[in-house]
Parts: structure tokens; sequence; C-alpha cells
């Protein structure tokens, strides 16, 4: 993992005299094993969420008409 690094001619003065003729270089604040680099296809993923919500919807329409079917029957029933 390359971090930047800043010219010691573009520091201040007071880096400058800590420094000396060294350019400012970061160190990495995590362990660069642990940084995962994810593979993403944002078009695949929206495809399948618009895919996930029309089962969900189409799942919720069939347990209503269910519960419906539930309710008339009980009442038959009932009478």
């Amino acid at each position: 993992m390359e971090l930047p690094k800043i010219s010691n001619e573009n520091l201040p003065k007071e880096l400058r005299e800590i420094l000396g003729d060294a350019d400012a270089e970061f160190d990495a604040i995590v362990d660069p094993m642990d940084v995962i680099d994810i593979q993403f296809d944002p078009d695949s993923y929206y495809e399948g969420r618009l895919q996930t919500s029309e089962m969900l919807i189409e799942s919720r329409k069939k347990a209503h008409e269910y519960l419906k079917k539930l309710r008339e029957q009980e009442r038959k029933r009932n009478v």
C-alpha cells in the first residue's frame, strides 16, 4: 500500500527544521493485510435488490390473501 509523501519544499518551516532534508512520509494506521478489496458491481447489486423487494411485496400480498381467507372461513364457522 503506497502512502502519500509531502515534498520537503512544500512543508512549513517548523516541520522542515524537525525533518531536515527528508520529505514528510505517512505511516499506515492499519495493517495492510487487514484492508479488504471488495469487487463490487453496482448494477448487479441494485438488480438483486430490486428482485428481493419484488419478492417481498409478492410474499406480503400472499400472506394478506391467506389471512383474508382464514378470517372468511372463521366467520362462516361462527355463523
